[in-house]
């Protein structure tokens, strides 16, 4: 796999998130529904946190493309 295999993943988590943010912002929703909207916003930061911090680490990968890994993500918590 190359690195901006794994880059266009967590990229697709922040569009994601953009998308239910703004999708939020146009409709009128009950507080229930609002914090559970949130509640999965939260949720898809965390998968992409935890998937930030795994790629570089998974030994099976190039060296190569794992310090590629690292240094691209280094900034993106």
């Amino acid at each position: 796999m190359e690195t901006e295999d794994f880059l266009r993943v967590i990229n697709e988590f922040d569009f994601i998130r953009d998308d239910i943010i703004e999708i939020k912002g146009q409709l009128r929703l009950t507080k229930s529904e609002a914090k559970m909207i949130s509640r999965a916003i939260v949720t898809v930061e965390e998968a992409r946190n935890i998937l930030v911090e795994l790629f570089p680490r998974i030994e099976s990968l190039d060296i190569e493309v794992r310090e590629d890994l690292e240094a691209e993500l280094m900034d993106v918590e």
